[in-house]
């Protein structure tokens, strides 16, 4: 099984642990949606290792972007089982699309060298600080109060 499937399956075993959770037959660029008391979500899970013991790298396809309201992009920060960051075994940033829109319209998040289409997506854990950076070039975001953030879903 793939890093990409293990990641949609952790995030789906976490939250359908709170929410009925919906799976597609067939993938139409998400992955999958649940359902709170309020409103219905539809999600797009994204999974890196830790690289170089220093960063997770995702890329975003911008042609496969959605954004709306309902739309929620969890980044899944796979670390091997023993291991914690910032004293979690489990680590996500969970961000609502419409802001990633908004970092992309504003250019706050770097395109992959020679292809506008491909936004790199590096997030670099400091324990120190306990934050959570977006760096590419010379792009920084402090993404820290994305880190487990499935209070977006109350």
């Amino acid at each position: 099984m793939d890093i990409g499937t293990l990641g949609e399956l952790e995030v789906i075993n976490l939250l359908g642990k709170k929410f009925p959770v919906w799976i597609p037959f067939k993938d139409k660029g998400l992955d999958f949606g649940l359902k709170t008391d309020k409103k219905f979500y539809r999600l797009q899970i994204k999974t890196s290792k830790f690289q170089k013991g220093k960063y997770f790298w995702f890329d975003l396809y911008g042609s496969k972007m959605v954004y709306s309201s309902d739309v929620i992009y969890v980044f899944v920060c796979w670390i091997p089982e023993r291991h914690r960051l910032m004293g979690k075994k489990l680590n996500y940033i969970v961000i609502p699309s419409k802001k990633l829109e908004t970092w992309i319209k504003e250019g706050k998040i770097a395109h992959k060298q020679k292809n506008n289409n491909i936004f790199n997506i590096f997030i670099y854990p400091n324990e120190k600080e306990k934050k959570w950076l977006y760096k590419n070039k010379d792009k920084s975001l402090d993404l820290s109060e994305y880190w487990n953030n499935f209070q977006v879903f109350k």
